[in-house]
């Protein structure tokens, strides 16, 4: 029987990366590299454009990142399976992660026979995550989802409280942050003081040293 090969996108911000991965698919039958991109924008509209099987995206870039534009995009190709390729493993990164309904985390340091096979069950509908993730799960059958085993304040904080908290502690100003989520200064600016508030920080530095603590940021 002829089975169609899985159809990818690849979005990272290192090149290097985007061309060996996309190399490597290119060389077995069972893919096909529909697209690439360097910036999380660019990913969304090669994802809109080529309404892949499965895109990949790396978690941290400038200017806007994953977390920031893959919400919206999901709701636009419900078809297409999402999951995070990254160097970056966070409790924090996870958790935000599957309340977002990625339907993957995977690790760079992963094998590439294992990157495939991964790939392989997206495609069939299954979630999928690298061992060292998994590990750091809980499988809650009452609301059938996964959850991060471990007890951080910040993970409870909203989607949106966390992407502007990320965006506060890379040194962004409010005015900067608004303009790259496309909301009012107004807007941002009470999101900080409730994210400060919740988490019982006074000061702006402290809470971007917090973030930078408990891994919410790549520096």
């Amino acid at each position: 029987m002829d089975v169609s090969p899985v159809r990818v996108v690849i979005v990272d911000d290192h090149q290097i990366v985007v061309e060996s991965l996309a190399a490597l698919l290119d060389l077995d039958s069972d893919f096909s590299v529909a697209g690439t991109a360097l910036t999380a924008d660019e990913g969304v509209e090669v994802v809109l454009r080529t309404r892949p099987d499965v895109a990949l995206f790396d978690v941290d870039f400038p200017g806007r990142d994953s977390f920031d534009v893959i919400p919206q995009m999901m709701k636009r190709v419900p078809s297409t399976r999402i999951a995070f390729l990254t160097a970056h493993l966070s409790d924090v990164f996870v958790s935000q992660a599957i309340r977002m309904d990625v339907h993957g985390y995977l690790l760079k340091d992963e094998p590439s026979a294992e990157v495939r096979a991964a790939i392989k069950r997206l495609h069939a509908g299954e979630y999928v995550f690298s061992g060292a993730v998994r590990d750091r799960l809980a499988w809650d059958s009452v609301s059938g989802r996964y959850t991060v085993r471990a007890d951080n304040m910040l993970c409870g904080l909203s989607v949106q409280q966390l992407s502007i908290l990320r965006h506060l502690a890379r040194g962004e100003s409010v005015k900067e942050i608004a303009r790259v989520l496309g909301r009012s200064e107004k807007s941002i600016d009470s999101h900080k003081y409730r994210i400060m508030h919740r988490l019982g920080i006074h000061d702006r530095v402290e809470l971007c040293r917090y973030a930078i603590r408990e891994g919410l940021t790549v520096v």
